[in-house]
């Protein structure tokens, strides 16, 4: 095994090799990127063999809200946004999303036999919290940029008798159009590309391939509901930090 690594290891040499020639600079930052790549995959190697050994629904679930809060910080940290007003709101989206989704998912759909166990469990709801997590940054970035450019359009329905939530349904629009623009324009994409290594996982564990055609298909409808979700249940509670209590946006 030692050997085998070490020879897949050995195809990193054709970037460094590139990037020796033409820019050296960025050596020791590829070198940094694959070693804390290689730490973050050897740390997730044994945080899942953990819980698929253990099968303790109380470690998944717990599993579950940390994996929902890194993803709020990660994706907080690329959207430039403060982690203390934004954080909840964020992880919060992506928790409910993938529990109300998932579940229906796990219980209602999937030929699971167990569906509170790790097997099941922890691929549905990574899945979900990672698709998630890419609308939640789409669509709360759109979100945000449209009111700060718009700000009049907001005044002006306010000032002429609207409440506060007919006056951000325009910019809630345009959240979706930014989340489901490109994601409609993707899913064929998705469908040549990256569910073939979905299918291949599905195919190892034994799944007859009809039935890994539907499981596929459930998976890809749930990540689009969860999208719709984690986005309505962040921008919800986003509103109370982007506006104050007399609806003038901070």
């Amino acid at each position: 095994m030692v050997l085998h690594i070490f020879l897949g290891l050995l195809l990193l040499l054709i970037p460094a090799g590139a990037l020796f020639i033409f820019d050296r600079s960025l050596l020791r930052t590829m070198g940094i990127a694959v070693l804390r790549m290689v730490v973050q995959l050897l740390v997730l190697c044994l945080i899942v063999w953990a819980l698929v050994k253990y099968d303790n629904i109380w470690f998944s679930l717990l599993w579950l809200v940390l994996l929902s809060v890194v993803s709020g910080v990660l994706a907080l940290r690329r959207m430039k946004l403060p982690l203390l007003k934004f954080l909840l709101p964020v992880s919060a989206g992506l928790l409910v999303s993938a529990l109300l989704v998932g579940a229906y998912l796990l219980w209602v759909c999937l030929p699971a036999e167990n569906g509170f166990g790790a097997r099941w469990f922890v691929p549905v709801m990574a899945l979900l919290v990672g698709q998630t997590q890419t609308t939640i940054i789409r669509g709360l970035s759109a979100y945000q940029s449209a009111l700060k450019a718009d700000e009049q359009q907001y005044e002006f329905l306010r000032g002429n008798g609207t409440n506060h939530l007919q006056a951000v349904l325009p910019f809630v629009r345009r959240a979706l159009q930014q989340v489901f623009a490109p994601t409609a324009a993707n899913l064929s994409v998705m469908g040549v590309y990256a569910m073939p290594l979905l299918l291949c996982g599905i195919f190892i564990a034994g799944v007859a391939p009809i039935n890994a055609f539907v499981v596929t298909l459930q998976l890809i409808s749930g990540c689009l509901a969860a999208s719709v979700i984690a986005l309505a249940v962040t921008l919800w509670l986003a509103d109370r930090q982007l506006f104050d209590k007399y609806g003038k946006l901070q």
